[in-house]
């Protein structure tokens, strides 16, 4: 394989945090994910990398999938902050998801910052 066909990204990899939570643990698992994930197997495989990598224990994940989050302005609710906020989960089923939940992560509302 030569330079010219390698994959070059257009943009800067962004990372992200991620709580993710196994089956079988009450604690979830925390790890920074890269933008450049762009496949469930590579999203997979990263995982159980970094999971054996924290705990010396290997893992096989199956499924995976991840929830978006978003508000109903219903009752007294005059913004993001107090208004309810509800779950839906989503499996990752293509690779298109991949994506999708990065640019999800992305578009969420960054949580304002005290002034001092």
């Amino acid at each position: 394989m030569n330079a010219s066909d390698r994959f070059v990204a257009n943009w800067l990899a962004k990372s992200f945090d991620f709580s993710i939570k196994l089956r079988d643990n009450k604690e979830p698992f925390n790890l920074q994910l890269k933008s450049t994930l762009t496949t469930i197997e590579s999203l997979k495989f990263k995982i159980e990398d970094m999971y054996a990598f924290k705990y010396c224990k290997q893992i096989k994940i199956e499924k995976i999938a991840y929830y978006e989050s978003y508000i109903t302005l219903e009752g007294d609710s005059v913004g993001y902050d107090d208004a309810t906020k509800k779950y839906i989960w989503k499996e990752l089923g293509t690779d298109d998801n991949v994506e999708s939940m990065f640019h999800s992560v992305e578009g969420d509302p960054a949580p304002l910052l005290e002034q001092n």
